[in-house]
């Protein structure tokens, strides 16, 4: 079969490679659409270590091919999704019910191969067949939804809370969504005047900040003059997390969602003095039948969150188009 190796920095090939075999508690998915997230960009420009070459891609729908004879919860034929993370069952963690904490997970796409290929091998106990009537194109955001909806029930938001989003990207514009569906009225941050034009015009947040043309901390303040009860951080960035630090009121929260690259340093008496909790979103636990159920009810608007596709054939070029964020560019997502 056909698949996208990642071989180092920048450095993606096509390749022919075995199609999968599964076991008895297998699923093989024939996949159909493949998100292109922050991590997979990670990756490409050798922000991360990885074990090459490696097929990469963890976001990804497809339609369920084979099934080993154990499997029970999806049917040949349906179409599906999965989560990417698969954990040891055996550690203090995974006993805890805490699998996202696992001490030995692997991750498809990072330790294990992805979904850019023609057919993907995951555990049974991964696998959510979509409802009667969602589509490929919803399937395929399950998983940077779920990332969202995690972070989002982890702080405790409730109606009336007044928050920050920094990073206006895929995940960042899903917890604005959630956080609006529970009531919390949402400031986007972003330094890209398309992410903020796209949130503010679908009504995802309340107010728009571009840090890089105006202080954030004083447009806040302006409305807030304590600051916001919780930030997300969703870009992970040293700059990013200490003005999430700055415009969070004392007392407040902070949520750390973004996958920082290099070391950051941190300004701690501003979280000693102001009695802040800071707390990290690590992937998802117990998401997917939330998210799932979120996408198919319409409660969570895609319609037009997909803005650019390409076939598996110019993946290559996704990469490469996707690094720029130009464009107005909100989700790429490669096509089967």
């Amino acid at each position: 079969m056909k698949a996208l190796m990642f071989y180092g920095k920048e450095d993606l090939r096509f390749v022919e490679i075995d199609k999968p075999r599964i076991s008895e508690n297998d699923v093989l998915l024939k996949i159909k659409k493949v998100g292109i997230c922050g991590t997979d960009l990670h990756i490409y420009h050798g922000g991360m270590a990885v074990p090459t070459p490696l097929v990469i891609g963890h976001e990804f729908v497809g339609e369920v091919a084979e099934i080993g004879a154990n499997v029970k919860n999806v049917k040949v034929g349906e179409r599906a999704v999965a989560e990417h993370v698969a954990n040891c069952h055996e550690c203090k963690y995974c006993l805890m019910g805490r699998k996202n904490l696992c001490l030995k997970p692997t991750v498809f796409g990072l330790d294990r191969p992805g979904a850019l290929a023609e057919y993907m091998s995951i555990p049974s106990e991964l696998v959510y067949a979509l409802p009667e009537g969602m589509d490929y194109d919803a399937g395929v955001l399950v998983e940077p939804l779920s990332i969202a909806v995690y972070a989002v029930r982890k702080s405790g938001l409730k109606k009336g809370d007044e928050i920050a989003v920094i990073g206006q990207g895929p995940i960042g514009l899903f917890v604005d969504q959630i956080a609006s569906l529970i009531g919390a009225k949402v400031t986007g941050v972003d330094v890209l005047p398309s992410r903020l034009d796209y949130a503010l015009d679908r009504g995802l947040v309340a107010n728009r900040i571009n840090s890089k043309e105006e202080n954030a901390l004083e447009n806040i303040l302006r409305t807030n003059p304590l600051g916001v009860s919780c930030v997300f951080e969703v870009v992970g960035r040293q700059e990013t997390f200490g003005l999430a630090l700055e415009i969070v009121d004392k007392g407040g929260k902070v949520m750390v969602l973004g996958v920082f690259s290099t070391p950051a340093s941190v300004e701690m008496m501003k979280i000693v003095k102001k009695e802040l909790e800071v707390c990290g979103a690590w992937t998802c636990l117990n998401s997917f039948p939330e998210t799932i159920e979120l996408l198919a009810s319409g409660k969570i608007s895609t319609s037009d969150f997909i803005t650019h596709r390409y076939s598996f054939s110019d993946a290559i070029q996704a990469f490469v188009d996707a690094s720029s964020y130009s464009e107005a560019r909100i989700k790429s997502v490669i096509e089967f």
